[in-house]
C-alpha cells in the first residue's frame, strides 16, 4: 500500500508539472465565466418560462463531465507507453515495486488529479451559481462524487486498450464504448418518456434487449448524479445500480491491466 501512494503521488506530480495542465484549467475556469450570462437568461417551452440557472446548472454540470472524460482519454492513452519510452518503468520497477503497485499508483494517481481537476470546475459552477440565486446546492458536490467513478472508467478502459493497440486508437475505443452507452441508454429513456410515448403513434415494445442491461452505465451514472441535484427520483435500466455497474467494470478492466502489463517484457 505505501508503494501504491507513493507512485500515486508522483503521478500527480508528473502531470501537474506540465504547463499545459494549468493552461486547461485556466482556459476552461475563463469559459465557464464568459458563459455565466447563460444562467440568467430567459427561456420559453412550449409556453412555459423554466427557472433558467437551475436548469442551465445542470445541463452545464453534465457538460463539464462530459469534457473531463474525452480529457481523460487523452491523457491516459500514454501512461504507460510514455513510461516504457523513457525509461520510467524500469526505474520504478527497480525498486522494491510490484508491477501491481506501479499499474494501481498511475492509475489511482491520474484518477484522483482528473477527479480533482473536475471538482474546480464544478465549484467554479457553484459559485456562479451561488452569484446568482444567493444559495448554494450541495447537490453538486454529491453529483460530483458519483461522475468520478466514470472518470475511473475511462482511465482503466484506456489504459487496458493502450498496452494492445497504438496511443490514439486506444482512446477511440474508450470513447466508442461511451458513445454507444450513451447512444442506447439515453435513446432507451428519452423513446419511453412520457412526452415522447404521447407523440408516437405506435407503441413499441419497452423491454431493453438484453445487452443493455449489462453493457456499461456509464450514461446512467450520469443520470443517477443528476437526481443530486434536481431532488427527482432515479429511475434506472436493468437489475444492477448503474454505480456497481461501472465499479465492476472498472475494476475489471483495471484487472485487465494488470494482467496484460504483466505479460510485457521490459
Amino acid at each position: 500500500m505505501k508503494q501504491i501512494l507513493k507512485i500515486t503521488g508522483y503521478t500527480i506530480a508528473d502531470q501537474m508539472r506540465a504547463k499545459s495542465f494549468y493552461l486547461l484549467l485556466a482556459i476552461s475556469i475563463g469559459l465557464l465565466f464568459i458563459m455565466r450570462g447563460c444562467y440568467s437568461a430567459d427561456y420559453v417551452i412550449n409556453g412555459q418560462p423554466l427557472e433558467s440557472v437551475f436548469h442551465i446548472s445542470r445541463i452545464i454540470f453534465q457538460v463539464i463531465v462530459m469534457g473531463m472524460l474525452l480529457m481523460v482519454a487523452m491523457i491516459s492513452m500514454r501512461i504507460f507507453t510514455r513510461d516504457l519510452t523513457d525509461g520510467s518503468v524500469q526505474m520504478f520497477l527497480s525498486r522494491p515495486v510490484k508491477r501491481l503497485e506501479y499499474v494501481l499508483g498511475r492509475i489511482i494517481g491520474t484518477w484522483l488529479l482528473s477527479s480533482g481537476f473536475m471538482l474546480l470546475l464544478h465549484l467554479t459552477m457553484g459559485v456562479i451559481v451561488w452569484t446568482q440565486t444567493g444559495g448554494f446546492n450541495p447537490g453538486y458536490l454529491g453529483a460530483f462524487l458519483v461522475c468520478s467513478v466514470n472518470l475511473l472508467f475511462m482511465i482503466s478502459t484506456v489504459c487496458f486498450f493502450s498496452l494492445l493497440v497504438p496511443d490514439f486508437i486506444s482512446a477511440l475505443f474508450a470513447i466508442g464504448l461511451l458513445g454507444i452507452g450513451f447512444v442506447s441508454d439515453g435513446g432507451y429513456r428519452l423513446l419511453n418518456t412520457d412526452t415522447v410515448s404521447a407523440l408516437l403513434s405506435s407503441t413499441a415494445d419497452s423491454s431493453p434487449a438484453l445487452w443493455r442491461l449489462f453493457y456499461p452505465k456509464l450514461f446512467m451514472v450520469q443520470a443517477y448524479a443528476d437526481t443530486f441535484i434536481s431532488q427527482n427520483a432515479f429511475v434506472g435500466l436493468g437489475p444492477v445500480h448503474p454505480l456497481i455497474n461501472v465499479f465492476g467494470f472498472s475494476g475489471l478492466f483495471i484487472w485487465l491491466t494488470v494482467v496484460t502489463f504483466n505479460k510485457k517484457s521490459l
